[in-house]
């Protein structure tokens, strides 16, 4: 069985907040030393009407960790959080000690972010998915979930014109690196994930059995027995 070294910081996933990590955090630190933290625009801090930005949001991440903390730590990133995470690990080293990354989606290009964007019709969602509908209504009270949803197709498509994280780029990263991957994910493939895991010098790749790509179905028993707990 594989060891994780323990984080110091849960980062949230797209159309997610803070409290998306919590269950994680209470699991992994009862006192409190395992923090989760908001995305600028996220968990009800107001949603830019020009949509997310992945490289402002990565320059955000860098400055929380440089004025929380005396040195590097080590960070888990779910989805969003782990792309975040990586960019950061790569433009702004010394922040994070180490990486473990859940459900990242790594490869991005025009046809991929189209067909993501298509998840998200708040139309479709309203109708087929109101249980999430009502999740993102909680997570990001007191602003529209319509915003919220226009706004991460926004940075979508963005990702999908410019990736943040190319193969160069991955590879500078040196920093230690643990992508995980839920077996039955059907956003992530494990060909871009074992990609991504041979780019980055000091990383390694693990699939976690019939996991699905949604974090509030994660088993999160099996996830901290891998962080030691």
């Amino acid at each position: 069985m594989i060891r994780l070294p323990l984080p110091r910081v849960l980062l949230h996933g797209a159309l997610g907040s803070a409290a998306q990590m919590k269950p994680l955090a209470e699991r992994l630190s009862p006192d409190g030393s395992v923090h989760t933290w908001d995305f600028p625009g996220h968990g009800g801090d107001s949603v830019p009407e020009e949509g997310y930005d992945m490289a402002l949001l990565a320059e955000r991440l860098a400055d929380y960790l440089e004025a929380a903390f005396n040195g590097p730590v080590p960070v888990f990133g779910y989805s969003m959080g782990g792309y975040v995470a990586a960019a950061v690990a790569a433009r702004f080293p010394g922040r994070i000690a180490s990486l473990v990354t859940l459900g990242t989606k790594w490869q991005w290009d025009p046809l991929i972010a189209d067909q993501e964007c298509r998840m998200l019709d708040p139309d479709v969602l309203e109708t087929k998915a109101p249980a999430l509908v009502t999740l993102i209504e909680e997570r990001h009270a007191p602003n529209s979930w319509r915003q919220v949803i226009h706004a991460t197709a926004t940075m979508l498509r963005r990702l999908g014109q410019q990736p943040l994280l190319t193969s160069d780029i991955l590879s500078g990263i040196r920093i230690p690196v643990t992508i995980l991957r839920g077996e039955a994910d059907r956003m992530v493939t494990a060909s871009e994930s074992r990609a991504v895991a041979e780019d980055i010098p000091h990383a390694r790749y693990f699939e976690l059995p019939g996991q699905k790509h949604p974090f509030e179905q994660t088993d999160l028993n099996a996830l901290t027995t891998l962080f030691g707990v």
